[in-house]
């Protein structure tokens, strides 16, 4: 029964579930576009596979670019404010990363379009679904908002990681699926708990660091524990690791690159704005898990014989210093988490799709054999993929060098001031690992330059050269022109 009283509130309920949708019209585009996607594929239906995927590819397109420019729009001028009933934040931070995110996007479909991959509808909703999801975890500050976010992203992988139904496709799906199901349950239960300690699932709110400070600590621990198994699976930090590899060497180039970025970016940036909020200190607990990410990634890498898998287990060690932008203070770790995940996507992007586009008959346990003589045959191709992998470990003349030197110029500014044990070998262990890095990162190069063979030859003609020359471009753009790359979201 509706009572008079209800009918008077309503407008102030519906005021206040509309405020602020002004702020995130970029993530409603993308929402719409969803739709949009689902009513136009009607349309497509029955025509030609090169006419489908022509309009699925320009449908996808169009909303990128309207999104992308209402994002770059919103971050130029600095907007900030509050969306429906304080669930979501619209910042400088949020407008930057959701920037990033978009422009990822873009790159990856537009690569696709150009080099006229397949395009299929489970594909064009699993990409949106990832970036929606993404693009609203980044903004989200209500743990309700996050959980639904965090979902999207997962259904989105989900459907991208299950479209392989061949043997291997099967046997990287399945124990993903579980293992997400499984973390999006504890996750959920310890929600459940800190609303039950605080009374609030907002983290602005007073009452909710208030709450946790003054429960019991095995209590708080155990639900900031459980709430940190959801967001850590998606940044594939140790132990929630086992899935990547297996995933990541199933899936065609684009999907791989998007899934090692969007979700980590999204994730890592969330991560910046719990633990500033949080009154526990996890200062020693978020070192550790990173010392064992990294250390899981590059050792494992290291007895990988098989290119993808070895570039899977690498990007699990790049989770790991991600997150480790964790451990600054808030503005100095968004600013070291935008450069360092501008020019990591694009290292990934480049050594990802030109891993991928050598043909193969089906999946190889040992290929880097494959690799010889094709620094000879193919050596411009050849050089952007040693550029990539210089990128991944590193060192100049590619952007990563100097988003690392931050990263460890900030860890040892922080250890400095904290004396923190944890710190100094969270430190080590990033240089000794990178270090390590450049064994299996240079073993393909290697083979390239320095052994003859039969090279294996590219599915497709060298017109795809001047793509693989504007990543790389981009990456040492970040090397020389830091300042510049810096002004774009501080403007």
């Amino acid at each position: 029964m509706i009572t008079e009283g209800l009918m008077q509130a309503l407008p102030i309920k519906l005021q206040g579930i509309l405020q602020g949708y002004q702020y995130i019209l970029p993530e409603l585009v993308i929402a719409a576009w969803i739709l949009v996607s689902i009513v136009g594929d009607l349309f497509l239906v029955g025509g030609s596979e090169k006419s489908t995927r022509s309009w699925r590819y320009l449908i996808a397109q169009g909303g990128l670019i309207l999104a992308l420019l209402l994002a770059y729009q919103r971050m130029h001028h600095s907007t900030e404010g509050f969306v429906s009933f304080r669930m979501l934040w619209v910042n400088p931070g949020a407008n930057a990363i959701n920037c990033l995110i978009l422009g990822i996007g873009f790159i990856i479909i537009s690569i696709n379009q150009y080099q006229q991959k397949s395009f299929s509808f489970e594909e064009k909703i699993g990409f949106f679904s990832i970036l929606l999801g993404s693009l609203l975890t980044s903004l989200s500050i209500h743990f309700l908002s996050i959980f639904l976010s965090i979902e999207l992203m997962s259904l989105g992988t989900y459907l991208l990681v299950g479209l392989r139904k061949d043997k291997e496709g099967v046997r990287a799906a399945l124990p993903y699926v579980l293992f997400g199901m499984g973390t999006s349950a504890m996750l959920l239960y310890g929600l459940s708990l800190i609303y039950g300690i605080t009374g609030t699932m907002q983290i602005l709110d007073p009452a909710f660091s208030r709450g946790l400070a003054t429960a019991d600590t095995y209590l708080a621990g155990m639900a900031l524990v459980l709430v940190g198994t959801g967001i850590l699976f998606k940044m594939s930090w140790v132990p929630f690791h086992p899935w990547s590899p297996d995933v990541m060497e199933s899936l065609p180039a684009s999907w791989m690159s998007w899934i090692s970025t969007a979700p980590k970016i999204a994730v890592a940036w969330l991560g910046i704005r719990l633990v500033h909020f949080v009154p526990v200190s996890m200062q020693d607990v978020i070192a550790l898990l990173a010392i064992l990410t990294l250390l899981v990634g590059n050792l494992g890498a290291l007895n990988q014989l098989n290119a993808k898998r070895l570039v899977a287990y690498s990007s699990i060690a790049h989770g790991g210093f991600l997150a480790m932008a964790w451990l600054m203070p808030a503005e100095q770790g968004v600013d070291n988490l935008l450069f360092y995940s501008l020019v990591y996507s694009l290292g990934t992007i480049l050594v990802f799709y030109i891993l991928d586009e050598v043909e193969n008959l089906g999946y190889q346990e040992n290929d880097m054999d494959q690799w010889a003589g094709f620094g000879q045959t193919y050596p411009v191709r050849a050089l952007t993929l040693f550029i990539g992998f210089i990128a991944l470990i590193g060192l100049p003349p590619a952007g990563t060098f100097l988003a690392k030197v931050n990263y460890f110029s900030q860890l040892w500014e922080k250890y400095q001031i904290t004396q923190s044990n944890s710190i100094l070998i969270l430190l080590v262990t990033a240089i000794l690992m990178t270090a390590i890095s450049i064994y299996y990162y240079l073993r393909i190069p290697f083979q390239m330059y320095f052994k003859k063979g039969d090279a294996i030859h590219p599915a497709d003609t060298l017109k795809n050269n001047w793509i693989y020359w504007v990543l790389t471009c981009g990456i040492i753009a970040c090397m020389l022109f830091p300042t510049l790359i810096y002004s774009i979201w501080k403007a």
